[in-house]
């Protein structure tokens, strides 16, 4: 495994994230925000305390570069973290909010279905050039250690069911599927996902 780094996001890795964030679901993610969902992403991304913050993000690095990010969530500030964001929305997206914000409760359903009690991990990316060198492992190893420090016992994520890869790799790490998440229908396309969860108890 090659030698990587992982880190604590930062405001300046804007850039990067709104990259990353996209590959997470290149489909999904321009339906959603439109096609200015990176710039969007990398607005939002210097606040604190939402579900697209940096203050949510692990980066991973190597020789000086960043290759890949995740971000987790303690559901417990679940509510807060959507009022912040819908003022975030309303401040960069203006008159577009209504019709954008309808697909964001959409594709926000998802979260519904994971206990409170439970860490959540929105999105692992890593840049395809960069994607046999071990980097996704290290990543989620630094998600479960940081929520076996906060005392949560388990890590729930979604994955789409046509991305093997992802698929493969958290079975790999010990995720299992535990169901089916309900269809999203977003502009006339539908979306299916498989939640996964993996216990990080001691």
């Amino acid at each position: 495994m090659q030698n990587i780094l992982i880190r604590r996001g930062r405001p300046k890795d804007a850039y990067h994230f709104s990259e990353l964030v996209t590959l997470t679901s290149p489909a999904i993610f321009p339906i959603v925000f439109g096609s200015g969902v990176k710039k969007i992403m990398k607005n939002l991304f210097p606040h604190k305390r939402h579900y697209y913050s940096f203050d949510r993000s692990f980066f991973a690095e190597m020789d000086g570069k960043v290759v890949g990010m995740a971000q987790m969530h303690k559901l417990a500030t679940r509510k807060g973290q959507t009022v912040r964001l819908s003022f975030l929305l309303l401040k960069y997206l203006k008159w577009r909010l209504p019709t954008k914000a309808i697909n964001l409760l959409k594709f926000d359903r998802l979260i519904k279905f994971v206990a409170r009690n439970d860490c959540y991990v929105s999105n692992v990316s890593v840049y395809p050039e960069f994607r046999s060198f071990g980097v996704g492992t290290k990543l989620l190893s630094a998600v479960e250690e940081e929520a076996k420090s906060i005392g949560k016992k388990r890590i729930v994520l979604h994955a789409e069911t046509h991305n093997t890869r992802a698929i493969s790799l958290y079975e790999r790490l010990g995720y299992n599927i535990e169901s089916r998440s309900p269809s999203l229908k977003i502009r006339n396309r539908f979306f299916e996902s498989f939640k996964m969860a993996k216990s990080v108890a001691s």
